[in-house]
């Protein structure tokens, strides 16, 4: 390990909601990282918190007891305020913010905060690592020990979920979900590289994702996420991005990895959390936005060209009901009332507008039903 390394702290931050199997891994794969965390934080919304609670402090927090951990119940169910709530607690330098069902590799944390410690003018707000496809244990799990060999069937089962995950990849490149986000000043801030980071694998980049988010916490502290937003607040990552690049640049970290396994489990429906990336974007650009009319112009267009590559992938992944691209549908027919509003009067009737929204949700009264 790097000394320099040692002169800065981090943290994890983690708002999580029903999803007990994949966190326990997610937070397995933290507290296993050659650059230890100063701090474990999550923020649990879940009706049943306290069962999660106890088997993470049994076993987790023991096997790795000089990790500070904090498992709390959320103050209300909105990941956007479940991760401030988290901040509000943090005291290490560095803060990640990851999804619950991102997994890190090994050496994640290390290559971040090694370029974090090189950067001792602190002109960079936050880091990204690099997204892989398949999660740390991938080759463990499909290769074959000498003594207990797997058989060729499972062999080849586990070939083809490999190739089909690394296809889902592919597929998501070819259309981007993260160059999504329109910016309040209608253009992202650029950045040169300092010469202290030069040598390093690393390189600017205009936004990072929410799934694998790391930031100065003096950062965070200046730029909080939108609470009006509920739920799954979708583009809350994107509104605390771009404000935070306005501070700082963000960069990619080539050599710190992790996965993002997506897990559909305690996850709305496609079709709400679609229709929630576009009015939670109406939303926040009425609070930030330079020129609304502008906007406007560049939303609509946006739309439009989201909707036919929503209708795209809702087809390559065999959803013939189409729920993305109806989620646009739907985000078409209501924004504009929306923009129409003050702010003030959107931070009273927005939430509501929300619950209603989520309430029709077919898996959130899933989730509700008794187990």
């Amino acid at each position: 390990m790097s000394l320099v390394t040692n002169t800065l702290s981090w943290a994890l931050v983690i708002p999580t909601y029903q999803r007990q199997t994949i966190l326990l891994r997610c937070l397995s794969c933290a507290a296993q990282q050659t650059l230890p965390p100063q701090e474990i934080i999550v923020i649990d919304a879940s009706p049943d918190w306290e069962a999660t609670y106890h088997q993470v402090m049994q076993t987790l927090a023991n096997q790795h007891s000089s990790i500070d951990w904090k498992y709390l119940p959320a103050n209300r169910l909105s990941s956007a305020a479940q991760r401030n709530q988290g901040i509000n607690l943090a005291t290490a330098d560095i803060v990640f913010l990851i999804d619950d069902d991102s997994l890190m590799y090994p050496e994640c944390a290390q290559e971040v905060i090694r370029l974090y410690a090189q950067d001792t003018q602190h002109q960079v707000a936050g880091i990204m690592p690099k997204l892989e496809a398949l999660p740390p244990d991938s080759q463990e799990q499909s290769g074959a020990v000498n003594n207990n060999p797997i058989s060729f069937r499972s062999k080849l089962a586990n070939g083809i979920k490999i190739f089909q995950a690394k296809l889902r990849y592919f597929a998501k490149q070819l259309i981007k979900d993260d160059d999504i986000f329109i910016p309040y000043d209608f253009a992202f801030p650029k950045y040169t590289l300092p010469e202290t980071l030069k040598d390093m694998d690393t390189h600017p980049v205009p936004m990072i994702h929410g799934a694998r988010m790391s930031y100065r916490r003096e950062i965070l502290t200046q730029v909080r996420f939108e609470e009006t937003l509920e739920c799954y607040a979708v583009n809350e990552d994107n509104d605390v991005c771009y404000r935070a690049s306005r501070l700082g640049m963000l960069l990619h970290a080539l050599q710190a990895r992790i996965c993002h396994l997506q897990t559909p489990e305690g996850r709305l429906t496609r079709f709400t959390t679609t229709a929630l990336w576009g009015l939670n974007q109406a939303v926040l650009h009425r609070f930030h936005s330079a020129d609304l009319q502008r906007f406007n112009q560049r939303f609509r267009q946006l739309l439009w060209q989201r909707l036919w590559t929503q209708a795209l992938k809702d087809i390559l992944d065999r959803r013939w009901t189409l729920p993305s691209a109806r989620g646009i549908g739907f985000v078409l027919r209501h924004y504009q009332a929306i923009l129409a509003m003050t702010p003030a009067a959107l931070r009273t009737e927005y939430p509501a507008f929300q619950q209603q929204l989520i309430s029709r949700d077919p898996q959130n009264r899933r989730d509700k039903q008794p187990k």
